[in-house]
């Protein structure tokens, strides 16, 4: 829908421009018309896909006990061959619908045939373990998708899988006896720095941003979406005091190294972007790795209120870039974001002015503030983004 708002923007401002007449414009909007998808149904078909598998597997766990192993398993099988058979036959016969909805039981339930597996055959398999070989072994299949409500489920199984991955990492390393704190510590910061910006990359892989655009698209917000979750809890360092025992040293470099690269690779990620939007993009990776720097490479006491602010000033990047973008549902939220939390920080650091109510008034006058700065910004950016005035147009 967005995309169609802002194709029927650029004709208006083209045909006001004299750049096309009006039956070119009108062979353009029934072309792109055509090609549209109905984005309703897509949704209504793999929800409802989703919801058969939920259902089958809800039946079978009710009478679970009492069915045989080799039943269970032979099964499996079957209705896996038959999926299979299906799936092809919808690709082959280029029916979208139909493919988008099978290629999504076929996902959830090749989940379901790992886990029966591991129950028959009494597998003691780490979740992550299981959900590693999920992933990859039904890349093939899920790349045979289109659509935006699978990539979605997709990218939140790649988060969810990579997630529990560094966790049992995260536990391997602190239970390693042959690894030193100072080690250990140096190596889970440098993981937790770089697994936000691996997707980053990985959404603008040339052959899913030609020929799987959703799936780019959707990769690329959960990319920017885990690095303001990550930004934002990498304040929360600055809660805690840290001692001459507890800094880090050779992750600083390494991760310096990583958002160096990737900012420098940005203009080649996004080679469509303004420049504008870039520098926010760049200036919210140096953002972060500065805030990791100054907390943790020095000894020192907490410093609430530091974090809490840079939790605002990284909130204001990200509106920003937003604001680059020409998004404005994006901005406004985050501008919301940013009053929210400014309130929140007059509860954490100024509790005790609140019962005289000078942290009301001074956090409701900087609420107020915000919000006249998010109403000023609207405007102008709606009046840039909106389609010139018709001549001889009375408003």
């Amino acid at each position: 829908m967005r995309s169609h708002m802002s194709i029927e923007r650029k004709l208006a401002r083209w045909r006001e421009a004299g750049l096309i007449d009006d039956a070119t414009l009108a062979r353009i909007e029934a072309f792109e018309d055509a090609r549209r998808k109905p984005i309703v149904l897509y949704a209504l078909g793999v929800l409802g896909g989703g919801t058969v598998a939920l259902g089958v597997v809800s039946i079978v766990a009710a009478n679970w006990d009492a069915i045989p192993a080799s039943v269970k398993l032979g099964c499996d099988l079957l209705i896996g061959a038959l999926l299979a058979a299906a799936t092809y036959a919808s690709v082959v016969r280029e029916n979208a619908l139909l493919r988008e909805v099978l290629i999504t039981v076929f996902y959830g339930f090749t989940l379901a045939s790992l886990a029966l597996v591991g129950q028959v055959y009494q597998l003691d398999t780490p979740t992550y373990q299981a959900l590693l070989v999920w992933s990859l072994a039904t890349l093939p299949l899920v790349l045979l998708g289109h659509s935006r409500y699978l990539a979605v489920l997709v990218a939140a199984g790649l988060a969810t899988t990579h997630g529990l991955s560094l966790e049992a990492l995260f536990e391997h390393v602190a239970r390693s006896a042959s690894m030193s704190e100072a080690a250990e510590r140096n190596l889970i910061a440098s993981t937790a720095f770089a697994s936000p910006l691996l997707y980053v990359p990985l959404a603008r892989v040339p052959w899913l941003v030609r020929n799987r655009p959703e799936y780019s698209h959707t990769l690329t917000a959960l990319a920017w979406a885990a690095v303001l979750l990550g930004g934002f809890g990498l304040q929360f360092v600055w809660y805690e005091s840290i001692g001459s025992g507890e800094t880090l040293s050779w992750s600083l470099a390494l991760t310096a190294v990583l958002a160096a690269a990737l900012a420098a690779a940005l203009p080649r990620l996004y080679p469509d972007l303004p420049v504008r939007a870039r520098r926010a993009a760049a200036a919210i990776l140096g953002f972060g790795w500065i805030t990791l720097a100054l907390g943790t490479a020095f000894a020192r006491g907490s410093a609430d209120f530091v974090g809490a602010i840079l939790q605002v000033v990284l909130i204001g990047l990200f509106a920003w870039g937003s604001l680059q973008l020409g998004r404005l549902r994006m901005f406004n939220a985050l501008t919301a974001a940013i009053a929210v939390r400014v309130l929140v920080i007059y509860f954490e650091v100024f509790g005790s002015l609140l019962d005289t109510g000078v942290g009301l008034i001074t956090g409701g006058a900087l609420t107020l503030a915000i919000a006249w700065f998010w109403r000023r910004k609207t405007r102008d950016l709606a009046e840039r983004l909106g389609p010139p005035a018709r001549s001889g147009h009375v408003a």
